[in-house]
């Protein structure tokens, strides 16, 4: 209670007015972006001088020497650029039929059988099931038909093969009560 008496600071009862940005700091802004857009300007004209009196150069170099006939292509009979390739071949250097992919087809991958390590019974072992569904299953034993799966008296996980197909006693999501689910 004390610290709400006696607050450390004053209370501010009325916010603060903004002033203006004083003179001294909009020539400062000023100064910053006119500075370097005067020296971008001054770089680019210096640039087209450079240009313009090579461009005068060139052309009283030229000026000075005689001009020779540009000679004139004689008409004649239509041709492909193909045609004067074969002609020309040091003109066009990729002219000449690229050889073409044939599309292999490959066998399917063949299936490869593998061992698995012997379940023994009672033994327990992580199972995924249908759903991405992890299950801790504990090997019972085999078995000679569906029929024989027990309906009763067992435990989440309890597994059976019958033939070469394990059954796992679980809850599978959304069903109302456990029962035997095939992997």
């Amino acid at each position: 209670m004390a610290e709400f008496a006696n607050p450390r600071r004053p209370r501010i009862l009325e916010r603060p007015i903004c002033q203006p940005p004083t003179r001294g700091v909009v020539l400062k802004w000023v100064g910053a972006v006119a500075i370097p857009a005067l020296i971008l300007v001054c770089v680019i004209s210096s640039w087209q001088r450079e240009g313009a009196t090579s461009e005068r150069a060139n052309a009283s170099q030229a000026s000075s020497l005689p001009l020779a006939p540009q000679p004139t292509p004689a008409p004649g009979p239509a041709r492909s650029w193909q045609e004067g390739s074969a002609q020309h071949p040091e003109q066009f250097p990729y002219a000449k039929a690229a050889p073409r992919a044939t599309l292999v087809k490959l066998p399917p991958p063949r299936a490869q059988l593998i061992s698995l390590p012997e379940w023994k019974p009672g033994e327990t072992r992580p199972v995924m099931m249908p759903y991405n569904l992890e299950v801790l299953a504990t090997y019972r034993g085999q078995l000679q038909s569906q029929d024989m799966l027990p309906s009763s008296g067992n435990q989440l996980g309890d597994t059976w093969v019958v033939g070469d197909t394990p059954w796992v006693w679980i809850w599978a999501p959304g069903a109302a009560r456990a029962d035997w689910i095939d992997p």
